[in-house]
């Protein structure tokens, strides 16, 4: 890749390190993944498409999160997640459970709304948050002022398809036992503009100066953070082919085709069939369906079922006769596909209630609020906070850069950092 490159951006390091307790198994990394992690092991996902690095693995989510039934649960996640007012902000940060001085709080406090404003928070919340759900992790670039101790100048978004995160383990053997322990973890950012992360020219980019916040979820057999459409993908692929299915059997048995006994004589084979094919070119109706684009066009080069039955007849039957072949009697017949659209709404956990038009928005007692709506709701808290790693490590440059506090001591306080967003699930 790109070993012989020089690492671009800052580091954070400690004035004291803190002695390690000698171990041959790595700790748990922020996201949740084993050593080592970097998306390139092969995977082979549903129907025909291959997605073998964490980089065809986000296209794919992306092409989900564009198909409308998709769309539109993704839509009612991101607005039950964030709600934006002008007079208030959409997030805000608690430090009751932090015991630190209330000046150290105040700085904190103050610090936080800087992030909120280098993130355009206000503005963009809806933006960064469904880019964050879809994709399944979320990047940012660290860049600090000139005179380091003021701080982040800048937070520059990067694509999550040109970038990739390395962690590599070291290990050294032990001198008594021979067992190798974990002495250091190397872990670097691999960023590169043409979305080609095997080439050489990639950039090296240092942990501390790229913000990285991640879904959460992992696939452990692979060692790979996989997005919250992870399990949309087969129910996806099933109900784009179920729908395609039933747009091309609705043309091929919607209309009531002629059949053709086309009396032919005492005509030798080859005149026959020649004959035939004259009538056919002569009375010929030809229909395409495209599934990509959905398009139906007129097309007379190609004999195809959708289109009247040609049989010959001989002399001494019945001559030239036209009758007609009935069209389908089950095309209002939806089940199939609703039950792909149902099993793709529970994969996105969305209650289905919620996509039936038919259903009314009601507000009263508690025996109206259904089951669903109450696991959807613990879903999106889950959703917060998971995302709020966001704040937190923008924080953690911010403080230490600061020399508000050591990252050791950011460590220590992060599990105290809560953080609380504006409400308007009334089912609450």
């Amino acid at each position: 890749m790109a070993e012989n490159i020089e690492l671009f951006g800052f580091e954070i390091v400690q004035k004291e390190k803190e002695k390690q307790v000698a171990s041959p198994i790595p700790k748990q990394l922020d996201d949740g993944t084993e050593l080592p992690v970097g998306g390139v092991v092969g995977y082979a996902y549903e129907q025909d498409r291959k997605s073998r690095t964490e980089q065809s693995l986000i296209s794919q989510y992306r092409d989900i999160a564009f198909y409308p039934e998709a769309d539109m649960a993704i839509d009612d996640i991101v607005n039950e997640a964030f709600t934006t007012e002008f007079e208030r902000q959409s997030v805000s940060i608690r430090l009751d459970l932090l015991n630190v001085p209330d000046k150290i709080k105040g700085t904190i406090r103050e610090e936080f709304k800087h992030a909120l404003h280098l993130l355009q928070f206000q503005k963009k919340s809806y933006d960064i948050f469904r880019q964050w759900y879809v994709d399944g992790r979320i990047f940012y670039q660290v860049l600090l002022h000139p005179e380091t101790k003021k701080g982040i100048k800048e937070l520059r978004p990067i694509d999550a398809l040109k970038i990739k995160r390395n962690v590599i383990p070291q290990y050294e053997p032990d001198p008594k036992s021979g067992i190798p322990m974990l002495k250091r973890v190397e872990e670097w950012y691999e960023w590169n503009p043409e979305k080609n992360l095997q080439d050489k020219r990639s950039i090296k980019l240092s942990k501390d100066s790229v913000v990285f916040c991640p879904s959460g979820l992992v696939d452990r057999n692979r060692g790979m953070i996989i997005g919250y459409l992870d399990k949309a993908i087969k129910p996806f692929n099933n109900l784009r082919a179920m729908e395609d299915a039933l747009i091309v059997y609705r043309i091929a048995r919607a209309p009531e085709r002629r059949i053709f006994y086309v009396d032919v004589g005492q005509m030798p084979k080859i005149k026959a069939e020649q004959y035939l094919r004259d009538m056919m070119n002569r009375y010929r109706n030809k229909i395409d369906y495209n599934p990509n684009t959905g398009e139906i066009r007129d097309s007379r080069k190609f004999m195809s079922m959708l289109e009247d039955f040609w049989l010959p007849r001989r002399d001494g039957s019945k001559g030239t006769e036209i009758s007609t072949l009935p069209g389908g009697q089950n095309l209002g017949d939806l089940e199939d596909v609703n039950y792909f659209k149902e099993k793709l709404y529970q994969s996105l956990n969305v209650p289905s209630s919620r996509m039936n038009q038919d259903n009314n928005f009601q507000l009263g007692r508690a025996s109206d609020i259904s089951r669903d709506e109450i696991k959807f709701s613990k879903f999106i808290k889950r959703l917060r906070k998971q995302f709020a790693e966001l704040f937190n490590e923008i924080l953690r440059v911010q403080l230490v850069v600061k020399g508000v506090c050591t990252a050791a001591e950011f460590e220590e306080m992060r599990q105290y950092i809560g953080y609380d967003f504006l409400k308007d699930m009334h089912f609450e």
